[in-house]
């Protein structure tokens, strides 16, 4: 019985530590739990208190302490733990993560030993029989704080001490941007050791903090003086934190970075993580988007989150660049149900793993009006974005059956079916290629948005959004050209010329939820992109982040490209919305009998592969608001579809 007994006792212990590591209410830690995972910290901290007022009482008396005051102090010692275990765990000292402790964690610390301190020289005052001399608490107060502050943040300490020696491992870093900013970047450093980025010098514009420290990092400056800066402290990486709000300063620092043989790197902003601070482990590479220098959007959250939150939302093309994002952002406004179609089972998979919150994939084409009535059926939704479409202007020069099917037929089965089913608001993704259309893909997406028009019920929010090409969309100039960098090129830009709007995906997206809550029914929204970019500088910026010497190499345009794009034609007026980024275009269309007429002539020959014939008519009805006249082959075989004989009168928008 007594041998199994220490068994016994280990096995109460181990039961005794589990219970006491479950966690609390609300998903919180128990007060217990905490203790019993500090209990190391709690005992160091009894050891040094003892040593506090052991080393207090020898000074008092010279090191010839008398009998009498050693036999007072073990009662007083006792007295002094429980008072500075009582404040430690009211002021929330245990359970702190003390290798990230800082000003915070110093205060609570010296307010505790303040406390401690007077109470416990209250203490001695008023039981001067059983208690030390009153210089003995003062002291030990003093000496305690130091001891428990040292044991605390040694790490802190030693990391310092490391770092000026040039002892800490990691990769040497220049620290570019305001000092507001630099200073938070800089503690993280210091902070999390083992991330491996040593802050060496700050660099920034900011003249009157040249030649000070920050947390012990020398600030130099201005930003020109990088290379000299860096080279003076053997750095080995520029890490850049200007923000949103200083993406025009990228380029200018980035040719410097060049300059000096070194690698840039750069922090996401509060849009891109959602409104959460940042930090090491988000340091990533520049990208394209950080060199075109856009303001980051800011939209009516309040008025996006009435349109989603709580509602039933379809989006289709959802493994899409665009539908992906919409996806993303769509989910942080908390859907009842997020419901998420595409014909790629991959892509499909993927945004629905990166989502915040549940969303349930369909894998299957919104061409099929069986499929599409299905889902509308069982899901209902509330609000629909519809981001499915091709969009690859030379191969649908090819194969203009397939974008008539895919941007124009399944755009009208969609609209349809929530029409029937009650969908309050839909959103259509359009494009500036849309504008006076030269490619198969523009004058497909053109009609789309006329047929959306013609086909939307009064009081519905149904409308379109028209914007340029996005950042990094999968097949788009940008993968393409960083694909042929990174195969040592050459780079292949169509015209010398050749410009384009761009904007981040985020960007379009958050702009696309804009007007979705902006929409009262039949707009064509315009985003504001900024002024145009020519591809070859485009190519250029690519090619100077990677720091290498690639040549460039033009190809001419391709069929149905132009070396500009318009967001709106001669014959649209554009009107200004409530949000600054968000305009509306209103043009002519034609009527609705010849248009709806022409679409279901376009059905018969898209579906029977008559490439010619297809293309022909597509042109024919996607222009004709701005030919004024809808005249040839096609023309006469919509109106004897429908039996009239008139030319027909245009009407605007509304």
């Amino acid at each position: 019985m007594l041998m199994r007994a220490p068994g016994r006792l280990e096995t109460l212990g181990r039961r005794w530590a589990q219970e006491r590591r479950v966690p609390a209410a609300d998903g919180e830690p128990g007060r217990a739990s905490v203790l019993w995972a500090d209990r190391r910290l709690i005992l160091l901290d009894a050891v040094l208190v003892g040593i506090a007022y052991v080393a207090s009482l020898l000074l008092r008396y010279d090191f010839a302490v008398p009998r009498a005051a050693w036999q007072k102090l073990p009662g007083f010692v006792v007295l002094a733990l429980v008072v500075y275990l009582l404040l430690h765990v009211w002021l929330g000292l245990y359970g702190a993560v003390w290798r990230q402790a800082g000003p915070p964690e110093a205060w609570k610390l010296l307010v505790s030993s303040s406390v401690a301190t007077g109470l416990l020289t209250g203490a001695a005052a008023l039981l001067p029989d059983r208690a030390p001399p009153l210089s003995v608490p003062l002291d030990a107060g003093a000496i305690a704080l130091l001891l428990l502050s040292g044991a605390r943040f040694r790490e802190r300490i030693l990391a310092g001490r490391c770092l000026r020696r040039g002892a800490t491992p990691g990769h040497r870093v220049v620290v570019v941007g305001p000092v507001h900013a630099a200073r938070r970047v800089v503690q993280q450093m210091q902070a999390e050791t083992e991330a491996g980025y040593v802050p060496v010098v700050v660099v920034t514009d900011e003249q009157q903090t040249w030649q000070r420290e920050l947390a012990g990092v020398p600030v130099v400056g201005p930003v020109e003086q990088l290379a000299t800066a860096a080279a003076r402290h053997r750095a080995q990486q520029v890490l850049l934190v200007f923000g949103s709000n200083g993406r025009d300063q990228v380029r200018r620092v980035l040719e410097l970075v060049r300059a000096a043989g070194l690698v840039a790197k750069t922090l996401p902003t509060l849009d891109e993580t959602m409104g959460r601070p940042a930090e090491l482990k988000d340091i990533r590479d520049l990208s394209v988007a950080d060199l075109l220098g856009r303001e980051q959007v800011r939209i009516d959250d309040a008025a996006v989150r009435k349109v989603i939150s709580g509602r039933r939302v379809l989006i289709t093309g959802a493994g899409g660049s665009i539908g992906s994002e919409i996806a993303a952002q769509v989910s942080w406004y908390g859907p009842e149900r997020l419901v998420l179609l595409d014909h790629d089972e991959t892509h499909l998979h993927d945004v629905v793993s990166r989502l915040r919150s549940p969303a349930e994939a369909v894998l299957g084409d919104a061409r099929e009006e069986a499929l599409v009535e299905s889902i509308f059926g069982e899901v209902r939704p509330h609000v629909v974005f519809h981001a499915a479409a091709h969009k690859h202007v030379p191969v649908l020069e090819t194969f203009p059956s397939e974008a008539v099917r895919t941007n124009v037929l399944a755009t009208r089965t969609l609209v349809q079916a929530a029409v029937r089913h009650g969908t309050e608001t839909f959103v259509s993704i359009s494009t500036d290629k849309a504008v006076s259309p030269s490619s198969v893909m523009g004058a497909s997406k053109r009609l789309a948005e006329q047929v959306l028009h013609h086909l939307r019920p009064d009081g519905r929010r149904f409308c379109c959004v028209r914007f340029g090409n996005v950042l990094g969309s999968r097949g788009s100039v940008v993968p393409t050209f960083v694909r042929q960098v990174q195969e040592g090129g050459p780079v292949t830009v169509t015209h010398p010329d050749m410009e384009r709007f761009f904007m981040t995906t985020e960007e379009a997206v958050q702009l696309v939820l804009q007007a979705a809550a902006q929409t009262r029914g039949g707009e064509v929204f315009m985003l504001d992109m900024g002024a145009p970019v020519k591809i070859v500088e485009l190519a250029e910026r690519i090619i100077g982040l990677a720091g290498r010497d690639i040549d460039i190499v033009f190809t001419g345009l391709r069929p149905g490209e132009k070396l500009s794009e318009q967001l709106h034609s001669a014959v649209e007026s554009v009107q200004p919305t409530s949000h600054p980024k968000l305009h509306v275009v209103r043009g002519p269309v034609p009527p609705a009998d010849i248009l709806l007429a022409g679409v279901d002539e376009l059905h018969r020959r898209a579906l029977a592969r008559d490439e010619d014939s297809t293309r022909s008519l597509l042109f024919e009805l996607a222009l004709a608001p701005e030919q004024i006249d809808l005249d040839g082959e096609a023309l006469e075989t919509v109106r004897a579809a429908h039996g009239r004989r008139a030319a027909p009168a245009l009407r605007p928008a509304t």
